[in-house]
């Protein structure tokens, strides 16, 4: 896999991981649910941003 198919990738699940919260949210899950989703989203996107990161600093 080459660096911006990683890149891709790690944006494509952040995503995921950010619409999957806001339909728990619109969808008025329990907030235990809605935090843990909010993490995942906020882990995924952590995970993009260094990934992106990464390639500036080379």
């Amino acid at each position: 896999m080459t660096y911006q198919q990683s890149l891709d990738l790690a944006e494509l699940e952040a995503d995921i991981a950010y619409e999957k919260f806001l339909e728990a949210f619109e969808a008025d899950e329990h907030p235990e649910i809605l935090e843990q989703l909010n993490v995942e989203a906020s882990i995924a996107r952590h995970r993009y941003y260094e990934a992106y990161n990464a390639d500036l600093a080379l």
